[in-house]
């Protein structure tokens, strides 16, 4: 089965419905995804955590007990030794998260924690750590006629000749039940993310998402502020507009064992493009008004 992925064609044994179908050419396939076993331990390990293991060369091994084990090798081949049925969701979690992050650094890409939208024909992307809403911003965007170009983690392919550039991930935004409350979103028929969890996969209609690669325009760094006085967007520059990348990047911690001596100069980067902090407040209410914020910013109509 192939499909489409960052403009990568993927080739898998396991059905991947999260993602779009192939429409290139007959080239053989940038990443292969193929059932098998995975070594308990890999060969030259030079970290080992509960999780992760890394490789001198970069290969990393991945376990999510009960769940599966990944093998990821030179940013192209992904072995899944599954424990549970293949075709769980999952399986597909991991392995369109982590185990796609660390795709992403093999081959040179800059994965951040991200949700991306297109705005008045700019790009931004609204990133920050797991529970402070990004999915949930991106929802609101999408509420408002926005299109979307990635969901929690975005890519950036920074040597792209014109600048910083993001690679279209999936067409679809993960949702805990409580946001798609406060959007107004019915879970009927949605699929759940796994199978114990009260959190869904939306589908993104084609219209909604924006599948040609797009110039990076800002990144705004996403934080929850206490109070009006310090809800809004507060510019970054220089090393502010560099550790607030850092912390950014999708899967850091690998990144620093795949890519090392890489990863600095391409958030730095990224840091020349217009980078902010933006505080919101916690209650969904005031989801509109943060959109709003963000579309005056980028000069595009704030009553769309």
């Amino acid at each position: 089965m192939s499909y489409a992925l960052c403009g990568l064609r993927v080739e898998s044994d396991l059905p991947l419905p999260e993602l779009l179908p192939w429409r290139g050419d007959d080239r053989p396939a940038d990443i292969e995804i193929r059932l098998g076993e995975v070594p308990d331990r890999l060969e030259g390990a030079v970290h080992e955590g509960p999780l992760l293991q890394v490789a001198a060369d970069g290969t990393c091994r991945y376990a999510i007990a009960g769940v599966a084990a990944y093998r990821v090798a030179g940013g192209r081949h992904v072995t899944v030794q599954p424990w549970m049925e293949p075709t769980a969701t999952d399986i597909r979690v991991f392995l369109l998260g982590s185990v796609f992050g660390f795709l992403c650094h093999q081959r040179g890409l800059l994965p951040l924690h991200a949700g991306c939208v297109e705005i008045g024909g700019h790009v931004v992307a609204l990133a920050g750590p797991s529970g402070v809403g990004k999915s949930t911003l991106t929802a609101a965007f999408l509420r408002r006629g926005f299109r979307v170009l990635a969901d929690d983690v975005t890519v950036v392919d920074v040597a792209a000749p014109g600048g910083p550039l993001v690679l279209p991930s999936f067409p679809r935004v993960k949702l805990w039940r409580d946001a798609m409350d406060g959007l107004g979103v019915a879970p009927d028929g949605l699929v759940r993310v796994r199978r114990e969890m009260d959190k869904f996969q939306l589908p993104l209609p084609g219209a909604a998402f924006l599948a040609e690669p797009r110039p990076l325009a800002a990144v705004y760094h996403l934080g929850v502020a206490g109070d009006e006085r310090n809800a809004g967007i507060d510019p970054l520059r220089g090393t502010a507009a560099v550790s607030a990348l850092v912390e950014a990047v999708y899967r850091q911690n690998a990144a620093l064992r795949i890519r090392k001596s890489t990863l600095l100069g391409d958030v730095m980067r990224v840091a020349k493009l217009s980078t902010a902090r933006f505080g919101r407040m916690p209650d969904l209410s005031a989801l509109d008004a943060a959109v709003s914020a963000i579309a005056a910013h980028n000069g595009a109509d704030a009553a769309r």
